[in-house]
């Protein structure tokens, strides 16, 4: 309908073999949206546009953008956006409308009150800028560690992979990080369980989002390559999801309040 021309599949890859990797792909998606769902409090719009505003930013908006410096591939395409985000809308209001809330909390404007009013001005101004440079870090620390792994693959252009200089990678890395947290907020806010639960369920969510089902799917790449960027993934959202958990806790974790010059430690209470 919009005219948009559908992006080339991947050298190496078949149609049918990817079609039977996207429903046992979708169904780890249901899965994890399911469990995601359970544990949001709010009515039905406000959880169905959370989940699926987590969808569409963290693993089709997020890996478009990616895939543009990362490979030579056409996968940037506006006919991805609309379709993904298509598919993300309908995916979240099944999870909503089959899985609802096993807590009863407060609706998403109640609970966006605390949520903002946990901390001053000047608490969020630095909590946020921590959190945008917290992406950017964590993803360049852990892509150093496998390097010598992925790198030689990246050089060689196989799997149409291609290594982009330093001046590509650095503002798509603090895009991406704008990206993840305004899509990881809504969940923080609706969030009732526990935070060691959120620690869990958000870190393994963005995982699979993020790269872990891509990686599933793209049987064409070198095994080493999956299996490495997989673990590189997996520890890159769980280590963000504990920083997002320590700089937006609610009530149990650690607070450090400046104080004439100095940083003490003060325990919250419930």
């Amino acid at each position: 309908m919009t005219g948009f021309p559908a992006p080339a599949m991947p050298a190496g890859a078949d149609q049918m073999v990817l079609g039977q990797y996207l429903l046992l792909v979708s169904l780890i998606l249901a899965i994890v949206l399911a469990i995601l769902a359970r544990n949001l409090s709010g009515g039905f719009l406000s959880r169905w546009l959370t989940l699926s505003f987590l969808v569409w930013i963290t693993h089709a908006v997020n890996n478009i953008i990616e895939g543009a410096i990362f490979t030579s591939m056409a996968s940037v395409s506006m006919f991805t956006v609309v379709l993904y985000g298509a598919a993300s809308l309908l995916c979240g209001a099944a999870a909503t409308w089959l899985f609802p809330s096993q807590i009863c909390g407060d609706g998403f404007i109640d609970s966006a009150k605390k949520f903002f009013a946990r901390y001053n001005l000047a608490g969020w101004l630095w909590r946020t800028l921590a959190a945008v440079l917290a992406f950017p870090l964590i993803y360049l620390a852990f892509g150093r560690l496998i390097a010598p792994i992925v790198a030689p693959y990246y050089e060689q252009g196989l799997s149409s992979l291609s290594l982009p200089a330093w001046n590509q990678i650095l503002p798509i890395l603090f895009f991406r990080s704008l990206l993840f947290l305004i899509a990881c907020l809504p969940v923080l806010i609706l969030w009732q369980a526990s935070e060691r639960r959120l620690f869990w369920v958000l870190g393994l969510t963005l995982f699979l989002l993020v790269g872990g089902l891509n990686m599933l799917q793209a049987y064409w790449m070198p095994n080493v390559l999956r299996v490495t960027h997989s673990l590189e993934i997996l520890a890159d959202e769980l280590v963000y999801a504990g920083a997002l958990i320590l700089l937006f806790n609610r009530a149990s974790s650690i607070k450090f309040e400046l104080f004439q010059g100095r940083y003490w430690f003060k325990p919250k209470t419930r």
